[in-house]
This record gives C-alpha cells, sequence and structure tokens, in this order.
C-alpha cells in the first residue's frame, strides 16, 4: 500500500479508496472542515446520514469520545479491532456535520496493518464509508468503481480483489445490545450480550 502518498491526499483534504479489512472504503480526514459534504457529494448521497470514523486505536477513540459505559467498554476491548462499528457518544472534537446532528459517532478499529499505520501518521480519526454510489453494492474490486464516484477520488489504492462484507453496527443501550446492520460478528455478538428486541 502507497501509505505515504494516501497520507500526503487525506492531509490535503482529499478522498481516498482503499482496501480495509471488509470493503474497499473512501477515506477522508476527519477533522478537515465540510469533509463530510464532501464525502455525501462523491457518493450522491443525502448529508443527513451519518459517517462512521477510523480510529488507529482505544487510546484515540477515548479521545474522541465522552465516557464509555460497561457494555460499550467490553465490546471495544474485546472486538476491536476488528470487523464491528459501535456507536459512542462524542465529543465536540467531532463536527455535527460527520455525525449528521446525533451526540452518537460510529466508531470502527480496523484489523488491518497498514490502515492503522495510515490513521496513526494523520495523527485523529478517518471519515469511512463504502467506496459505492448511495444505493449501490459494496466494492470489492476497483474495477466495479463507478466513474461518477472517481472524478472525486484523488487516489486509489488496487490491491485486487478482497473478499469482505460491511462491519456489523451495534449500539449500547444500557445494559443491552442493539444490532443496527448485521455483519460477520453479529451471531457472536448476540451470543455473549443481551440483547434489544
Amino acid at each position: 500500500m502507497n501509505t505515504a502518498r494516501i497520507v500526503s491526499e487525506l492531509r490535503q483534504g482529499n478522498l481516498v479508496i482503499t482496501p480495509t479489512d471488509t470493503v474497499y472504503g473512501i477515506l477522508a480526514d476527519a477533522l478537515v472542515p465540510d469533509i463530510a459534504a464532501k464525502v455525501s457529494a462523491a457518493k450522491r448521497r443525502a448529508q443527513a446520514k451519518p459517517l462512521l470514523l477510523l480510529m488507529s486505536d482505544l487510546n484515540m477513540a477515548r479521545t474522541y469520545t465522552k465516557d464509555l459505559n460497561p457494555l460499550e467498554e467490553d465490546l471495544v476491548q474485546n472486538f476491536l479491532p476488528g470487523p464491528l462499528t459501535i456507536l459512542l457518544p462524542r465529543n465536540d472534537q467531532i463536527s455535527d456535520q460527520i455525525t449528521a446532528g446525533s451526540p452518537l459517532v460510529g466508531v470502527r478499529i480496523p484489523d488491518h496493518a497498514k490502515l492503522l499505520e495510515i490513521i496513526r501518521e494523520v495523527g485523529h480519526p478517518l471519515v469511512s464509508t463504502s467506496a459505492n454510489l448511495a444505493g449501490e453494492p459494496p466494492i470489492t474490486n476497483p474495477s466495479q468503481i463507478l466513474p461518477a464516484l472517481l472524478e472525486y477520488i484523488a487516489y486509489v489504492e488496487d490491491a485486487g480483489t478482497i473478499s469482505g462484507t460491511p462491519s456489523t453496527l451495534v449500539k449500547a443501550e444500557g445494559d443491552k445490545l442493539k444490532i443496527l446492520r448485521s455483519g460477520s460478528l453479529a451471531a457472536q455478538l448476540l451470543d455473549r450480550y443481551p440483547a434489544t428486541n
């Protein structure tokens, strides 16, 4: 992976597409002003939809969120890094644009060494979303990326075909778990935690 090129593009406020531990994703520096609007325009999707953040480690996650409850803490400790996105209470370092006004932000620590290196190099969270137009299926090979999306992308890291599914998306509601989007971890999570209806 061309780490130096990707970090350079991100620092300039540009969008890049790279493989992740799930599917190909659009990445952007989460602290660049109006970056959420840029990502939404690229994907042709409403700005009212929130974006998730990739973090490099638990310390970074703590820096951009508020105190975690016991269930959130357990999820972070036991399932990250990995294909899990957890909705956590954000602090004021994360803009309303990224969360679409929600007090929660989706946080993920990817199980991907090069991607973690890029996040550490940038020094703060990256916005991440699947590299497809709104309503289209996730991308597992760069040849599937539509030209309308590529117009907005400064660099594509081509690692060929990767096999993966989008991350499982969850939210802690008190001491119970709510699964908002199923994925490879859903069954394991339901075995471990009581679930809401």
